[in-house]
């Protein structure tokens, strides 16, 4: 879980997704290229990683059942 701080109203705001537009719900500033914060440990997240690897990531590899012995 994801974390950023708004400057204008100075309250948090969570999310799950590091993707897409990133609006604070208590003042609608967009936060978008706000740095990210872990929601627990309040350490700053350094590493975007691309969506292309996040998304490899989960794929599942499954094994031909038509390989030649």
């Amino acid at each position: 879980m994801y974390r950023k701080n708004c400057d204008i109203c100075n309250r948090p705001s969570y999310s799950s997704s590091e993707r897409g537009r990133w609006i604070c719900p208590i003042c609608q500033n967009d936060l978008t290229e706000y740095p990210f914060f872990d929601a627990i440990t309040f350490e700053q997240i350094h590493i975007n990683y691309s969506f292309k690897k996040v998304l490899k990531s989960y794929q599942t590899q499954y094994y031909d059942r038509r390989q030649d012995k």
